[in-house]
């Protein structure tokens, strides 16, 4: 699964046989805002019980604020968070 969709390749509309540069279109809205999320994602941080549990990849890091380090995603389901010695956390 990709987190990110290719954007579109298309970056000019032709309306009535002329050509002109198009304004944002939707396909390209979408790739931002997912880049925007991912972007986002790599660096939040926060309390153990504000964990993330949505947009995960495996791999994916967190700052626990709680246990004071930082975390990665190991597995997806069953969630399981794991520390920089691979010890779940």
């Amino acid at each position: 699964m990709a987190l990110i969709s290719q954007p579109p390749t298309n970056a000019v509309d032709t309306q009535d046989g002329t050509l002109r540069i198009a304004g944002p279109s939707e396909g390209w809205r979408n790739f931002f805002v997912a880049v925007f999320n991912i972007c986002n994602a790599l660096t939040m941080s926060g309390t153990t019980a504000q964990r993330p549990t949505t947009l995960l990849w495996v791999g994916r890091p967190y700052l626990d604020e709680t246990l004071g380090i930082p975390i990665w995603l190991k597995s997806i389901t069953p969630t399981v968070w794991i520390d920089g010695t691979g010890a779940p956390v």
